[in-house]
């Protein structure tokens, strides 16, 4: 089931159904984007990997910050809203969107020199960090939350 076939079955769905589908969306989204991580892939598209491979752990995964800002943010019959990222977390559109630009480094002190601390100026530095998508509408994602609600739906029968 594609995502606009999934929008058209809940308007379907009856009143006493649609209490608890809209928590069911929340749950199966949120879990479906933190899956991400381990599966390095989105609706089935693997992410590019990256130019040095790490040795341990995810690809996304350093802190682990990214992956529990994860969240529903709003959770209501008409939408379900889930979100990424917080104060801590402002890169989390950046792994999600990519980026190609510039991008300022602010000044600051750099203490890995042979002979002390060493200042370093603001200066702009060019980037480039490829696309590596684990939110958004997903064909995938689409199924296995028509998968639960059937599921949910059968169990009421």
């Amino acid at each position: 089931m594609d995502f606009n076939g999934l929008e058209n079955y809940l308007t379907t769905l009856p009143d006493k159904v649609l209490d608890r589908a809209s928590a069911i969306v929340a749950e199966t989204a949120t879990e479906y984007y933190k899956r991400r991580f381990t599966e390095k892939a989105f609706d089935g598209n693997p992410w590019v990997p990256p130019r040095i491979p790490k040795k341990t752990g995810s690809l996304l995964i350093d802190s682990g910050k990214l992956l529990n800002s994860i969240r529903p943010a709003y959770v209501g019959r008409d939408k379900v809203v889930i979100s990424a990222g917080n104060d801590q977390v402002g890169y989390a559109k950046v792994h999600n969107e990519g980026y190609a630009g510039s991008v300022v480094v602010p000044a600051h002190v750099r203490r890995t020199r042979k002979y002390g601390d060493v200042n370093v100026k603001e200066h702009t530095r060019q980037a480039n960090i490829p696309q590596r998508q684990f939110m958004g509408k997903s064909d995938e994602l689409a199924a296995e939350i028509h998968k639960r609600i059937e599921g949910y739906i059968n169990s009421l029968k």
